[in-house]
């Protein structure tokens, strides 16, 4: 009996071993075959009474491990026999193991770990060698003095005692050996590593290979290495391998990207084993040669996926359309009916993998995605997780999608700019039909409509306050001047009533050093402005400026009454010469004050008219030209709550 104590520190090992994760131990044992030229890897799982996985063993028809080899490899950490650019013995393949640590990763698979080896001393003799280590004392592997044995050469490791196996269940853990072993077993296909009785095969599972060439500059030096993608049709997951010029892993980089395909990706580059372990310092020193080959290889990918993206799309929907699944018929007839198309396409192919096969549900999803994205861009996401559940990767990658894509933000802007057209055309019919008209009340209706569509009287303003005091108001506007709102006495009319405002909008300039605000007064449909509306409107305005709070402030007041249609007082007093059409009252009040405000009283045919022109030149671009059907669907999708009972029976 002998103990080869291990010189490092119990800490370093515990460290080395890596514990919590299994699955880099299993490939670190592949490799270790691998390097003593096997042929044949089974990793057989050991499973308890509850089919849980409690402990691994893996066999190799290599070379062996010699008694002389095995008092240096289990003595030290690092100093490894096998170094960067060598060949095995045997059969000269490209050497993976460089450092020296790998059976120190078997600690992740068992509490007790125990190598059984057939192979040739250095006299040629065939010696049969064990040797064991336990966690409790992980820097000791002991063993019986070897023996000869006879036939063929092996090594079997077998791990037990510990019971949280699970990351080695087969259907995880195949994607990740696929991904490792590729490059090795396409190049020696005689290689055959089994895991839990399934081969790996990556042959039969790729789909497309490609070979990019890769050229960077660091430092003032020029660089080349080659990029491989292998794409999988039946493995799932992604991954990208620093590789040396052999394909020989060197790193395993585990951010990675473009979650619509399942893929390998490898760099190899002479240079790679001279860098090991660097990747993880790229994120913060982008400036190192490994952070420039990572962003030449980002760059290379997303060109490459962006190309197979466009092939996919073209195969998918040519599938859809011959089954009759495409939600879309004959050819676009105008650019918004071709960047829909497009925008639908991008996104159902990314997320194509969640597409039900069967005909009828598959063009059921194909339709109510159309319909979510012609409505609700921003909502596809949270459809698509509710009824196909997306991972986390694929979420943020349609995140991605949509947020970094032209197309839907021209359909958010398309949607938006439809629907204004169809409301303007909804408000001439509230206000101008004379079935309608008499139905519309002022506050109940028409003030809780135009709430939420401001933007008729401009875009600049933005709507501060409704259904208020005018006492409130006045708080408001002090707050948006930056004074505070503290102690404000009760404003009135020049009449002594208090005044209370239907809606109110504000605009800074600061360009200009000057707050503006337009207080609109809005009247019912069937309400005529006659002396009394114009003398309310007029009231409210001088009630404003005369108030010594705003004593002043730099501030130009607009108010605006609306009506459908005013009589000839009114007219006279808003076609007085020297002034705007329109105004009904204008001051400056002191010559010395730079508070200044004007009073109008404006027809809604002259608001809407002046609506329809900021939107003329989006409506030529659209061409849209609301119908009947689109006011009446507009209005009940977005003001049903407020509408009045008898509006629109006619269906």
């Amino acid at each position: 009996m002998k103990t080869i104590t291990l010189a490092a520190g119990d800490d370093l090992v515990q460290r080395l071993a890596g514990e919590t994760d299994p699955v880099r131990a299993v490939i670190e044992l592949i490799w270790n075959a691998l390097d003593a030229d096997a042929d044949q890897i089974h990793v057989t799982l050991q499973r308890n009474d509850l089919d849980g996985i409690a402990g691994v063993t893996v066999r190799d028809d290599g070379e062996g491990i010699g008694p002389e080899r095995i008092a240096t490899a289990f003595k030290w950490v690092g100093n490894s026999w096998k170094q960067p650019g060598q060949l095995t013995e045997t059969k000269k393949r490209p050497i993976h193991g460089r450092n020296g640590q790998g059976r120190l990763r078997a600690f992740a698979l068992g509490n007790t770990i125990i190598w059984t080896t057939v192979g040739k001393d250095a006299t040629g003799t065939t010696m049969l060698s064990k040797i064991s280590s336990s966690i409790e004392h992980r820097s000791d592997f002991r063993g019986p003095d070897p023996e000869p044995a006879e036939g063929p050469t092996y090594t079997e490791f077998r791990a037990e005692g510990r019971d949280n196996l699970g990351k080695l269940d087969p259907d995880a853990v195949l994607p990740r050996l696929s991904a490792a072993f590729a490059l090795r077993l396409l190049t020696f296909p005689q290689i055959e590593i089994r895991y839990d009785g399934r081969k790996l095969d990556p042959e039969s599972n790729i789909e497309k290979t490609e070979d990019i060439p890769l050229e960077w500059t660091h430092e003032g030096s020029a660089h080349q290495a080659l990029l491989k993608v292998v794409e999988w049709s039946e493995v799932k997951g992604r991954s990208l391998a620093l590789c040396d010029e052999n394909g020989v892993p060197v790193d395993e980089v585990k951010k990675t990207r473009f979650s619509d395909f399942d893929y390998a990706a490898y760099v190899l580059w002479n240079e790679m084993q001279q860098h090991a372990s660097e990747y993880l310092l790229a994120d913060i020193d982008d400036e190192s040669v490994i952070g420039a080959i990572l962003s030449e290889v980002d760059v290379e990918l997303e060109r490459y996926f962006e190309a197979r993206r466009a092939e996919r799309r073209r195969q998918l929907v040519d599938a859809w359309k011959e089954k009759k699944s495409y939600p879309f018929e004959g050819e676009p007839k105008t650019e918004e009916d071709q960047i829909e198309r497009a925008t639908f396409d991008v996104v159902a192919t990314a997320m194509r993998r969640h597409i039900p096969k069967s005909s009828s549900q598959e063009k059921l999803t194909l339709g109510l995605l159309k319909d979510t994205l012609q409505r609700n861009p921003d909502g596809v996401k949270n459809l698509l997780d509710q009824y196909v559940g997306l991972t986390e990767d694929e979420g943020e990658e349609l995140d991605r999608l949509l947020e970094r894509t032209p197309l839907s933000r021209l359909i958010r802007a398309t949607t938006d700019v439809t629907d204004r057209l169809d409301f303007l055309s909804a408000l001439r019919e509230i206000v101008f039909n004379p079935e309608t008209k008499g139905l519309v009340k002022e506050r109940d209706h028409l003030h809780k409509i135009l709430e939420r569509e401001s933007w008729v009287f401009g875009e600049q303003f933005n709507m501060m306050s409704s259904e208020i005091g005018l006492t409130r108001a006045l708080e408001q506007h002090l707050s948006v001047l930056g004074r505070s709102a503290e102690s404000i006495e009760n404003v009135t009319r020049t009449d002594g009533s208090q005044g209370r405002l239907d809606m109110m909008f504000s605009l800074a300039a600061p360009e200009q050093e000057v707050k503006r605000h337009l207080v609109v007064e809005l009247k019912a449909p069937s309400v005529v402005g006659k002396a009394a509306e114009a003398a309310q409107i007029k009231s409210y305005a001088r009630a404003v400026v005369a108030d010594p709070q705003f004593a002043g402030t730099n501030t130009f007041w607009d108010f605006m009454l609306v009506v459908n249609n005013y009589n000839d007082d009114v007219k006279r007093d808003i076609s007085q010469r020297g002034r705007e059409y329109g105004i009904l009252d204008e001051s400056d009040l002191d010559p010395n004050s730079p508070l200044r405000y004007r009073v109008w009283v404006r027809r809604w045919s002259e608001v809407l008219e002046a609506a329809d022109r900021r939107l003329l030149f989006y409506k030529k671009g659209l061409q849209h030209d609301a119908s009947l059907s689109d006011v009446k669907h507009y209005l009940r999708e977005h003001h049903a709550d407020v509408l009045p009972e008898g509006l629109f029976t006619d269906d």
